[in-house]
């Protein structure tokens, strides 16, 4: 009974759906967190999200180092290097969902390059303003830079106003102001969401 049902799991797994199976995650890969509703994840969805799709409010890259898998990002606590387990335990705790998105093949050779750039960030403080700048970033900053020099992804203009309704959110008119600044409307930059739609990326699954 025991060899039926072992080989009854080998032929039944390979057709189990893609979202029903945890990727393998690799080196390059970009890992997403989906987006909370309120607070500044929840303006970040309501200037970037798109209707019908999953939302994001974060980025990471993927890398290695001597004991295992790890992940290059940039957060609240700054640029930094995580393990994945720690990066996927934070996530869980705040009840968000990860997705591995991988550069399609014409992009990977930028792989190495990109991580040896990212190594090079870690330690500079997280961008708050969300202006361009080079001495702190944001995530999708932090990506975009990383691949840079292979032009992998792109700046465009920053919105900010509620794609719904096309109007300036309170949200940011006040948290500009605490800053003492305007709304960086159109200023050039990056996000999670955009990110992900990316033409060079495709979408892996769901790590559990």
């Amino acid at each position: 009974m025991r060899i039926l049902l072992l080989l009854l799991s080998l032929l039944i797994a390979p057709t189990l759906p893609a979202a029903a199976r945890t990727p393998h995650v690799q080196d390059g890969d970009l890992l997403f967190v989906t987006a909370a509703s309120t607070g500044l994840s929840g303006a970040i969805n309501d200037a970037t999200g798109k209707r019908g799709k999953i939302s994001y409010d974060h980025v990471a890259l993927v890398a290695h180092d001597a004991h295992g898998q790890i992940v290059l990002h940039a957060d609240e606590k700054g640029s930094r290097q995580q393990t994945l387990a720690a990066f996927l335990g934070d996530a869980g705790a705040k009840q968000r969902q990860v997705f591995v998105y991988r550069l399609k093949r014409g992009q990977r050779s930028a792989i190495p390059e990109a991580i040896t750039r990212a190594r090079g960030m870690l330690g500079k403080p997280y961008n708050f303003t969300y202006v361009q700048a080079e001495d702190s970033y944001y995530c999708s900053d932090f990506i975009e830079r990383a691949f840079r020099a292979h032009h992998v992804f792109a700046l465009q203009p920053m919105n900010f106003k509620n794609t719904q309704t096309g109007e300036m959110p309170r949200y940011w008119i006040d948290f500009y102001r605490s800053k003492g600044m305007d709304v960086p409307q159109d200023k050039p930059g990056t996000n999670p969401n955009d990110m992900s739609a990316s033409p060079v990326l495709e979408r892996v699954g769901q790590l559990k």
